[in-house]
């Protein structure tokens, strides 16, 4: 019997496809777009991409027979929380299944300020109502997230939102898949929802406080009204809806819901929280670390944590952007001027 894998092309779904495949287990990938799982995968032994219509229950069906487990990994609101109730619906129907594990977020109540969280309620009561084996794994904002700054940063040293206080203990990607991947495959773990962390929460002034040391200048968080902030989203070209459900989560922040940790990750999988991820790759040659004097870590601060820091790098076909983890950082307060490698993220 094999897995089957709804949303594998996203970031955690493709993780938990690597994950799964990496134990030498059969997957089936249920894509809209094989071309693309087929780009991000290429075609492994025990990987099977079948191309499916989610909205479409016999298809979804077909597609699911035979299968053990299933992992969904799907935004909660809109078209994509009416595709989940379908694939849950169908699992629910086929008798091989024994437990469908799905990516939610922290705070699931129907009482959050968020959209998101709302959403995801919605779905957990309606896969009780079917009786599906069903448990989730419910992660922090991820880290990755600070990424959708970088355009502004670069341009202004600045980031725009609502939530100046407030803390969330952020958490990398990678570890919820990890955490994810582990749920889904053990039976001791199935019929609950996981609530996982980072290790230290943190507000988006005071992660901008971190970057600022990493850079070398100040980045400044700066605090706009909810219509200027609607507006800036939409004219950036993010469809009305999703920021709609980024503004209610600035609502959340600021309310207090996500300030606090759980110890759920290192229970699940025996290690703590990633304090930044992994250490990436090599930069392209041709270019170099700026600043290559690295600053001092702010007095008093805290341990730099769950920050993609951006660089801005020289290379022989102009400027790239580039993104170091911490351990890079700490890397080269070690090694006095020395270089350092890195992953680079676009150009």
């Amino acid at each position: 019997m094999r897995t089957a894998v709804i949303g594998a092309t996203g970031r955690v779904g493709s993780e938990i496809v690597r994950g799964l495949l990496a134990r030498g287990d059969a997957v089936a990938a249920l894509v809209r777009d094989p071309g693309k799982a087929r780009r991000a995968f290429g075609e492994p032994g025990g990987l099977h991409i079948r191309p499916t219509r989610l909205d479409d229950p016999r298809d979804l069906t077909e597609a699911l027979d035979g299968i053990r487990t299933v992992f969904i990994a799907m935004g909660s609101a809109g078209i994509e929380g009416v595709l989940q109730r379908i694939a849950i619906n169908a699992a629910a129907g086929i008798s091989s299944i024994e437990q469908v594990t799905r990516l939610s977020v922290l705070n699931t109540s129907a009482d959050s300020l968020g959209i998101n969280q709302r959403a995801h309620d919605s779905i957990d009561q309606f896969a009780a109502s079917t009786a599906v084996p069903y448990s989730t794994i419910r992660p922090a904002i991820f880290s990755a997230s600070l990424l959708a700054a970088a355009r502004e940063v670069r341009a202004s040293r600045t980031w725009t939102g609502l939530a100046g206080s407030g803390r969330m203990a952020l958490i990398d990607h990678r570890d919820a898949a990890e955490a994810g991947l582990r749920v889904l495959t053990d039976p001791a773990l199935w019929g609950a929802h996981h609530d996982l962390t980072g290790p230290v929460p943190l507000s988006w002034p005071e992660a901008l406080e971190l970057l600022s040391a990493e850079l070398g200048e100040p980045v400044t968080f700066r605090v706009a009204a909810e219509r200027q902030f609607l507006d800036r989203l939409t004219g950036a070209g993010i469809p009305a809806g999703t920021a709609e459900l980024l503004i209610t989560r600035e609502w959340a922040i600021l309310a207090g819901e996500n300030d606090y940790t759980t110890g759920t990750f290192q229970q699940i999988t025996g290690r703590p929280p990633q304090p930044g991820g992994r250490v990436p790759p090599r930069v392209p040659r041709g270019i170099r670390l700026m600043p290559a004097r690295h600053p001092h870590p702010i007095p008093g601060g805290p341990t730099p944590v769950l920050l993609k820091v951006i660089y801005d790098l020289p290379g022989p076909r102009g400027h790239h952007t580039l993104i170091a983890e911490p351990q890079i950082a700490r890397a080269m307060r070690k090694t006095k001027g020395g270089w350092v490698t890195l992953k680079e993220a676009s150009h």
